[in-house]
């Protein structure tokens, strides 16, 4: 017979009677990723600068893999910015659930800075993800510490400037940071302003060459600007957020082999598809995937953006070009092949 036991209710019940029920209730117990299967996608509409990346394939990865649906609309500007309005209007006529904006330019221009955003013209009214913005606190694009925005949220990709340029110095010795970027991006100007500031404590000059300053720069401009930054004794060329620059990675990098500078990234692109000789980056699968996890935070749990926290990940990779190493004759140390990855 079986032995008799009390629940919390005060019934006595069969003990195997009990395990049996209990067995068939974990058998009934809805599985989250299913009843979200059996649900609408969730609709999404992604703002891309220059169609899609490996950001947007770790963003796609993230859903796959949690076997949650999703219907994407993508609008690609093409790196026109002109173009924002008219798709605001086009994400207002056939509203999504929530919309992804990829980079300071289209993030500032779709949600507006945070103290000025203007419901006119930017979205207010549904959730934003943000990926590929690399500063957003100091581009206004998130509130000040302790403000939150209501309906913005994101993914940044950066590495600490002090972590990028303790590895350019883990390569070779750098006092001289030669950097061409474009003024009229406040992504671009804010990473200058916060690496000269740095620059007074671990000890290096920043040489600005800054590009469209009287004019919208050109690719012609940049030859010119590295071989002056050469001429003032840059150690080596620095490539941070720069949409521009990144448009003309390889003028850049040509230019730097012709003046003898190597190239150091902040952001993948420009040393796995370019020839930047080394970088600390994130990667950009990891970065997509983040992204997409806040998503999954705001639209299947109900979490508000104003909770959950802008990030960045906590590790990234040493990528160093091979390639380049060798145009350059500068091979990196023995020390470095313990955790760099090395691209061919």
């Amino acid at each position: 017979m079986n032995p008799q036991r009390p629940d919390k209710g005060g019934i006595w019940r069969s003990g195997g009677l009990f395990t049996a029920l209990i067995v068939l209730a974990c058998l009934f117990v809805p599985d989250a990723n299913a009843q979200q299967s059996a649900k609408e996608p969730l609709k999404i509409a992604m703002i891309l600068w220059r169609g899609e990346t490996r950001v947007e394939e770790g963003f796609r990865t993230y859903f796959s893999e949690e076997n949650i649906p999703v219907e994407l609309t993508v609008h690609d500007i093409g790196r026109d910015l002109s173009k924002i309005p008219g798709i605001i209007d086009d994400i207002r006529n056939n509203p999504p659930d929530l919309v992804y904006t990829w980079g300071t330019g289209i993030t500032s221009a779709v949600a507006g800075k945070y103290n000025a955003a203007d419901p006119a013209k930017n979205i207010t009214e549904l959730p934003i993800v943000f990926v590929m913005v690399s500063s957003p606190w100091k581009t206004g694009i998130a509130a000040p510490a302790g403000q939150s925005r209501p309906n913005v949220t994101g993914a940044t990709h950066m590495a600490p400037l002090a972590a990028q340029i303790n590895a350019i110095r883990a390569y070779r010795p750098m006092d001289k940071l030669g950097v061409v970027y474009n003024s009229a991006e406040d992504n671009s100007v804010s990473n200058i302003n916060d690496l000269t500031e740095l620059g007074k404590t671990m000890g290096f000059d920043v040489l600005a060459a800054p590009l469209g300053t009287d004019r919208a720069p050109t690719a012609d401009d940049i030859g010119p600007a590295v071989a002056s930054l050469t001429k003032r004794g840059a150690d080596i060329l620095y490539i941070g957020p720069d949409n521009f620059i990144g448009n003309y990675r390889d003028i850049l990098t040509d230019a730097g082999f012709a003046n003898g500078l190597a190239a150091f990234s902040a952001t993948e692109l420009e040393v796995r598809d370019g020839q930047a000789m080394l970088g600390l980056v994130s990667r950009y699968e990891l970065v997509g995937r983040l992204a997409a996890s806040k998503v999954s935070e705001i639209l299947i749990d109900g979490v508000s953006p104003a909770d959950i926290p802008i990030e960045t990940l906590d590790r990234f990779s040493y990528l160093v070009r091979l390639s380049a190493a060798r145009k350059l004759n500068l091979y990196p140390p023995l020390a470095l092949l313990d955790y760099a990855e090395i691209i061919e």
